[in-house]
This record gives C-alpha cells, structure tokens and sequence, in this order.
C-alpha cells in the first residue's frame, strides 16, 4: 500500500510538471451560446510553447457560429492572470467582431453589417497595436510570458435587439428568458 501511495505521488508530481511545461488556454464560454471556440489548429503548438516569444504574433482562436441565427457583434476577452499590468490588474485582451455600436444590444444591424452566418467561422487575433506593446514590455520591462491564459465572453449580439450578455452568458433582453434564442 505504501508503495502504490509513493507510485501514485511521483506520478502526480511528473503529470504537474509536464502540464505546466505548455502554455494553457482556458475556455469559460458557457456552454449553452450558439459559438463553438478553439485555438486554431496550425496554431495551436506555437501558442502552447512557452519557448516561443512570437506566440502573440501567430496567436488564432476560431470562432464557429454553431446557431442557426447570424452573429453581427461578439465580444470575447483574452485574460492572462498571473501578468498584471499594474496592480491587481490583469493583462486582457479584447477579441471583437462586428460594428463597436452593435455591442450595445438595442441598437440594431443595418445592411452594411456582415454577420458570421450560421455554420461560418471567424478567426480572431489579437490587434498588432497590442502585440507590438507586449512584445515592447518584455523586452524593456523584463515581463515573463504567460503561463496560462483565460478566454472567457462578454456580449453577443443577433443585430435585433436580442442576444446574450456577461461572462454567464444572459440572455437579453431579459425579458426574452421564455423564447430559445441563438438555438
């Protein structure tokens, strides 16, 4: 019994130390929105490895619209916690689609507005403006890369007045809680 116990502990202690040579992407999407989300996959190796500083540069999560209504705003959020940019304040990066009024759930899409139509994909990267900082604050503030990194939602808009909103994934307007959006 002894044995087993050192075994099983030893191998916990490999398993923890193997997981943490990789960089981590958590995904908190809550289940029940119409998108499905993964790191693209010719990215995904250069994401994970925590030897590569152009990470950031190549970095392409897929956005997937699993509904049968089209997308025309989302707003996903990029959270590194163990990176804070001043104190208690993590590094987040912002992943939006769509027309920036589109966000505000009332206003409504107008035929200008390309959606992600149902089944389609989006690709996301993080803005160049905001690559080129981090690359800037690793090599003059001496900033560790991360370790880990959260995704995790903000809003989502149909481009009628309805769609989903917080890292819960609400429905809205709230009063729409009896019709099945986004299935």
């Amino acid at each position: 019994m002894l044995l087993s116990a050192a075994v099983l502990f030893s191998f916990l202690i490999v398993l923890s130390n193997a997981q943490s040579d990789e960089r981590v992407l958590e995904n908190t999407i809550p289940k029940h929105l119409p998108i499905q989300v993964k790191l693209k996959k010719e990215k995904e190796q250069s994401f994970k490895d925590l030897k590569n500083e152009k990470w950031i540069r190549e970095f392409e999560l897929e956005v997937k619209n699993t509904g049968d209504r089209p997308i025309y705003y989302l707003y996903l959020a990029l959270k590194f916690p163990e990176t804070d940019i001043r104190e208690g304040q993590n590094l987040i990066y912002p992943l939006v689609y769509g027309r920036t009024e589109i966000g505000d759930i009332k206003t409504h899409a107008t035929e200008e507005d390309v959606p992600i139509a149902p089944g389609e994909t989006h690709v996301f990267k993080i803005h160049p403006s905001q690559v080129l900082a981090w690359e800037k604050s690793v090599k003059e503030e001496g900033r560790l890369q991360p370790q880990k990194a959260v995704l995790f939602f903000q809003i989502l808009s149909f481009g009628d007045g309805t769609g989903y909103a917080g890292t819960d994934g609400e429905r809205l307007p709230r009063s729409a809680r009896s019709t099945d959006l986004g299935k």
